[in-house]
């Protein structure tokens, strides 16, 4: 080999370090985002009020403008958080960032009372590089379910002019942090996930008293989860022809513990608003919560650089696990999408999916009855100038539409934009 060919020491080092330097300010960025995802408001849907709320889309914007799917999704050109397979498809040279903000519009119809509420924020961010040929790696955080409502009612009593009014509200939700490899053996690809999962929620309930020394009583509960879990992914390819492929992937993630804490508080407030009586805290109750057994299947057919058709399918079996240390309570969910992208320029994406809810809420009647949830979206890919990178859109149509009557039915426009940084970091540099 000649000098001419031989690469840069200085700019194999420079990029070295400058990889170094992108993955320990993502790794700070990740504990920021956590701290925000935590905090912030991300829903308003009263269904939050039950089980661990409303659990979160976990694709990404390139995916969930083709629906939401990915289990079967294998392209050099984006990170794919649902099949821990696909990092394994990563270019031997490319370093890539994927971060997500959301927005939404909400609207609700309460017996013929209606609302709108917005929510924004920050919501995921992931990297993905290689390591070794036909191995790659990748770590981010991603949101598992969102608590955020705020609704009252009012009770009135047998003697004219007395009442109480209840306030319900409820805040937190549970998050993931991981990290991830895949390698691939030839045309099958195995990956794991390793993840962190983490959150609180609450739930203060405050009943207002007009006739009454007491003023106002004051609930709260409180529940603190930290675990361990593992998503296993497999994909196989087969290729058709020069220029397509058929793939088909499917992911178990087994049961999860979580270590948990659970905690009730009770105060009572006079009429001046000093607590009256002794307050009541209870801390550490011992209740066993678990997160589902999942299986998730799904294929893809794609005929390179042109356009892309899949579909998946995702069982959790939640009526197999515990919520306050008992089973059944929850009730095993089903979720199907369907979706395609095809690409001339710009990438076009379009799709939709279906989902029934993982619990059984009650109305005021007493009636039980969850939810079927529909969804239509579209999506475009735009590229940077070096077409290597993209700004992602993904819109999606969604309505909640519940099982049980006079209950709240709920209708979405949700936003989501996120840039896919693509840098061919790793690519050896020729002295001119």
């Amino acid at each position: 080999m000649n000098k001419s060919q031989m690469p840069r020491r200085g700019n194999t080092l420079l990029t070295a370090g400058r990889c170094l330097r992108t993955i320990i300010a993502m790794l700070l960025l990740i504990g920021n985002c956590a701290s925000i995802n935590a905090q912030s408001d991300n829903t308003n849907s009263p269904y939050t009020r039950y089980g661990y709320g409303q659990l979160a889309d976990q694709s990404f914007a390139s995916q969930r403008g083709m629906g939401g799917i990915g289990y079967g999704l294998r392209n050099p050109k984006d990170i794919n958080p649902l099949n821990p397979a696909s990092f394994s498809t990563v270019d031997s040279m490319t370093f890539m960032l994927d971060l997500g903000v959301k927005g939404q519009m909400g609207f609700f119809n309460d017996n013929g009372t209606k609302n709108t509420r917005y929510n924004a924020g920050l919501e995921y961010i992931a990297v993905q590089f290689p390591v070794a040929k036909k191995l790659g790696v990748g770590a981010g955080i991603e949101p598992i379910s969102y608590v955020g409502y705020k609704y009252g009612e009012t009770d009135k009593e047998a003697v004219p002019g007395n009442y109480s009014y209840t306030q319900y509200e409820g805040a937190g939700g549970l998050n993931k942090v991981y990290g991830n490899i895949a390698y691939e053996f030839g045309r099958l690809s195995a990956g794991v996930k390793v993840g962190y999962v983490f959150g609180d929620i609450t739930h203060p309930q405050t009943s207002s008293f007009s006739s009454s020394s007491i003023d106002r009583t004051t609930w709260s509960d409180s529940l603190h989860a930290r675990g361990l879990n593992l998503d296993f992914g497999l994909q196989y390819r087969q290729p058709l022809s020069d220029n397509t492929e058929f793939v088909i992937g499917a992911v178990y993630t087994p049961k999860l513990k979580l270590n948990a804490q659970f905690s009730k508080s009770e105060i009572q407030y006079d009429g001046n608003g000093y607590i009256t009586g002794d307050p009541i805290y209870t801390g550490d109750l011992n209740y066993n919560f678990q997160l589902p057994e999942t299986f998730g299947i799904g294929a893809s057919y794609r005929k390179y650089n042109k356009y892309t058709v899949g579909m998946d399918a995702t069982y959790q079996r939640w009526a197999d696990a515990n919520y306050f240390s008992k089973t059944d309570t929850l009730t095993n969910r089903l979720k199907i999408n369907i979706g395609g992208e095809y690409t001339h320029k710009l990438r076009y994406r379009a799709g939709a999916y279906y989902s029934t809810s993982y619990f059984e809420a009650f109305n005021p009647a007493g009636q039980a009855g969850g939810y079927d949830e529909y969804g239509v979206t579209l999506g475009i890919g735009i590229p940077m100038i070096d077409h290597r990178s993209y700004i992602n859109f993904a819109v999606a149509a969604e309505a909640l539409r519940s099982k049980a009557p006079v209950f709240v039915h709920e209708y979405y426009l949700k936003f989501t934009v996120s840039y896919t940084f693509n840098e061919l970091w790793f690519r050896k540099r020729k002295m001119l």
